[in-house]
C-alpha cells in the first residue's frame, strides 16, 4: 500500500494546480503542435482524483502514467480538477483542457465531440450494499453522470430505483457513506471496489455481466493527440509484459530458455512505438543480437521509480542497454560491454537564458541528468564541481530536458541523440557547450554471465565493422558519421582545431594544456583522423601498432580513443622525465 506521504510528494512534485469549475480557463482547442508550442498539457481530473482516500495507487498510477507521457511530449502537465463529474468532460470539448481522466463511460463520448484513448484497464460495474442492508425495494444513490444504459437495464431488471447524488461528490465519498450506512447501495467499478476493501461493512451483491474499459477523453478534432497518447499506452502495456522471474542467468541458460531478458526504458533513443510496432535504436540492436543467437528478445521494462540497473542486478534481465555509459560509482559491479558507440554529452539550457559559452562557466551549477552522466558530469575538474544528480530516480535524459523546459533547473546534461530527439523543432531550449565529448555508450551485464558478455563483446565489434551500428544511427537519428574520415575536418570559426572540445576535455582530465596536445595531433596527423604512416602509424597521433595496442586503444582512427590515450601517455611521459618538472611544457 503506497503511503499518503509519498502520494502527496508525488502530487507536489507534478506541481499540480487544481482549478474550480468556475474558473476561468484559457481555452485552446489545438492538437499536439499547439500543446508543444505552449508547453503545457492540461488534464481534466473528476472531482475527489486527488483526495486522501483508499483509491489514490489508481490516482497516482494515473498521475505516473500522464507525467511519462508529457515527458515524451516535453511538456509540463497543468492539472484541472473538476468541481462536478457531469463537467469534466465539458472541460475537453470547450477548450480548457486537452484531455479528461475519468470514470466515464465511453458510449457518451461522442455527444460532446470526444473519442475515448485505447483501454487503460478493463473493470466491471459492481453493486455494493452496506453489510446487512438486505431487503426489498432497495434504493440505490449514484450520480446522474454515472447513470449509463447497461447500469439503467442492469437496475430495471432487479427492481432497484436511483436516488440522485450531487456530482459534486466524489465516488470514494459516495462508497464511505454506503459503508456508513448512510446510504444503502451504489455502483462503483472492481477496481475502485477492491481497493477499498469490501467487507469492512461493505458487501458486494451483483456485477453487471459487461465489462467496460477505463480510458482518456479527446477531442475528437485532435488525431495527432489521440495517436500519441495511444502509441504511448500501448507501449507501456507492450514494455511491461516482460517476465518478472527473479534468476541471474549465463549464455547456456539463455539459450535453453530461448528468451533474451531485456533491460531497458520505454524512451525514444530505446525503445518506442511506431505505426503499430517497436522500434528504437537499442531495441533494434538488441533485436539483432538476438537473432544471432538464436534466441527471442523479451523486454523489462522496470517501474520509474526503479534504477535500471538495479532492476538487471535483480535478476529481472540478462542485460541492460540504456543509451548511457557506465556511471563511475558503477565500475566494478557490472560486466561491460565493448564500446559500441561514442557520443558527446551536451548541456540543454533555456532559450530566454543567455548560454554559457564553455563548460567552465557550468563550474557549481545545478544540472539534471540520468544518473550515469550525473556522475560523469560532476567528475570534470572545474573550479566548482557540476552540481549534477537526476532529478528523479530512475530518470533518463528526456526527463531532465523536462525540468529545463519547466525552469526548476538552469541546466540538463543528456547524450547528443537524446538532445536532438528532446528538442525537435522546440524554440525554448538551446543546446550548450559539450561537457563530456565523446563517452563510450555500452552494454551492461551481471558478473554472474562471463560466457554472455564474451558473446555480446565479439557481436558488438562485428556490429562496429560491418557498418550496422552506423547504418541504426542514420536510421534512427537521421545523422551520417562517418568511422574514418579521410580528410581534415573544417575548423569552426574561432577554434583552434576541430577537436577543441575533446582536447579540452582531455587536458583537464590528465592536467596538461591541452594546446600543447592540439600541436601535437597537427604535427602528427593535420587533424586527419584517417590519416595513415609509413610502418603502420595510424590516427590523429600517428601510434604505432605496438603502441596502440598497449595503451588499450582499439581503433586509433577514432578521434575520441585516441585523443585519450595520447593525453593519458603524455602524462606518462611527463611523470617520468627526470627533472619531473612539467610546467614546462606548458605554454
Amino acid at each position: 500500500m503506497i503511503s499518503w506521504r509519498i502520494f502527496k510528494a508525488a502530487v507536489a512534485g507534478l506541481a499540480i494546480l487544481a482549478v474550480f469549475g468556475c474558473s476561468t480557463q484559457q481555452r485552446r482547442t489545438g492538437d499536439v503542435e499547439v500543446i508543444r508550442s505552449t508547453g503545457v498539457l492540461r488534464v481534466a481530473v473528476r472531482p475527489g482524483f486527488f483526495d486522501v482516500s483508499g483509491t489514490r495507487e489508481i490516482s497516482l498510477r494515473e498521475s505516473e502514467l500522464l507525467r511519462q507521457f508529457a515527458a515524451r511530449l516535453s511538456v509540463e502537465i497543468q492539472w484541472i480538477e473538476a468541481r462536478r463529474a457531469d463537467r469534466l468532460l465539458e472541460l475537453v470539448h470547450e477548450g480548457s483542457a486537452d484531455l479528461a481522466v475519468g470514470r466515464f463511460a465511453v458510449a457518451s463520448l461522442p455527444e460532446y465531440g470526444l473519442q475515448a484513448s485505447t483501454a487503460i484497464d478493463w473493470v466491471d460495474d459492481l453493486l455494493i450494499e452496506s453489510a446487512g442492508a438486505g431487503g426489498e425495494g432497495r434504493t440505490v444513490h449514484l450520480q446522474h453522470s454515472a447513470l449509463t444504459p447497461a447500469v439503467q437495464n442492469f437496475l430495471d431488471e432487479r427492481g432497484l430505483s436511483v436516488v440522485g447524488v450531487p456530482e459534486e461528490v466524489s465516488i470514494e465519498e459516495v462508497i464511505e457513506r454506503v459503508r456508513s450506512g448512510r446510504y444503502r447501495a451504489t455502483i462503483a467499478d472492481s477496481q475502485i471496489v477492491n481497493l477499498l476493501r469490501p467487507g469492512r461493512n461493505l458487501e458486494i451483491v451483483d456485477r453487471i455481466p459487461v465489462s467496460r474499459p477505463i480510458a482518456w477523453a479527446v477531442r475528437q478534432s485532435n488525431p495527432a493527440l489521440r495517436r500519441a497518447i495511444n502509441q504511448f499506452l500501448f507501449a507501456e502495456s507492450v514494455l511491461s509484459r516482460g517476465g518478472r522471474a527473479r534468476t541471474c542467468r549465463d549464455l547456456r541458460q539463455i539459450k535453453q530458455s530461448g528468451v533474451l531478458r531485456l533491460v531497458t526504458r520505454n524512451s525514444a533513443t530505446t525503445v518506442v512505438v511506431e505505426r503499430g510496432g517497436l522500434t528504437g535504436f537499442e531495441y533494434e540492436m538488441a533485436r539483432n543480437f538476438a537473432r544471432d543467437l538464436g534466441v527471442r528478445l523479451e523486454l523489462s521494462i522496470p517501474p520509474t521509480e526503479v534504477d535500471p540497473l538495479r532492476w538487471l542486478e535483480e535478476g529481472f534481465g540478462d542485460m541492460a542497454a540504456l543509451h548511457e555509459p557506465v556511471a563511475l560509482e558503477d565500475e566494478g559491479s557490472f560486466r561491460v560491454s565493448v564500446p559500441y558507440r561514442f557520443v558527446d554529452l551536451v548541456s540543454i539550457v533555456s532559450a530566454r537564458a543567455e548560454a554559457p559559452g564553455s563548460v567552465e562557466e557550468l563550474a557549481g551549477v545545478r544540472a539534471m541528468a540520468s544518473r550515469p552522466a550525473a556522475s560523469l558530469a560532476r567528475m570534470i575538474p572545474l573550479t566548482a564541481p557540476i552540481r549534477a544528480r537526476p532529478p528523479v530516480i530512475g530518470a533518463d535524459g528526456f526527463n531532465a530536458v523536462l525540468w529545463v523546459a519547466r525552469g526548476r533547473a538552469p541546466v540538463a546534461v543528456v547524450d547528443r541523440d537524446a538532445a536532438r530527439l528532446a528538442l525537435g523543432s522546440r524554440s525554448d531550449l538551446d543546446v550548450g557547450p559539450v561537457v563530456v565529448p565523446e563517452v563510450p555508450l555500452v552494454w551492461v551485464l551481471n558478473p554472474s554471465s562471463p560466457r554472455l558478455h564474451g558473446r555480446v563483446n565479439q557481436w558488438l565489434r562485428s556490429a562496429r565493422r560491418s557498418g550496422m551500428v552506423r547504418q541504426l544511427v542514420i536510421n534512427q537519428f537521421g545523422k551520417r558519421e562517418s568511422k574514418r574520415p579521410s580528410a581534415m575536418l573544417p575548423i569552426p570559426e574561432g577554434a583552434l582545431t576541430p577537436y577543441d572540445e575533446l582536447l579540452q576535455w582531455v587536458g583537464r582530465a590528465y592536467d596538461i594544456d591541452w594546446r600543447l596536445l592540439a600541436s601535437l595531433m597537427y604535427e602528427e596527423s593535420r587533424f586527419d583522423p584517417g590519416a595513415v604512416g609509413p610502418g603502420g602509424s595510424a590516427g590523429l597521433f600517428q601510434f604505432m601498432p605496438f603502441t596502440w595496442r598497449e595503451l588499450g586503444v582499439e581503433d586509433p582512427h577514432h578521434p575520441r580513443e585516441a585523443t585519450e590515450a595520447a593525453g593519458r601517455y603524455l602524462r606518462q611521459l611527463m611523470d617520468e622525465t627526470v627533472d619531473g618538472d612539467y610546467q614546462t611544457f606548458k605554454s
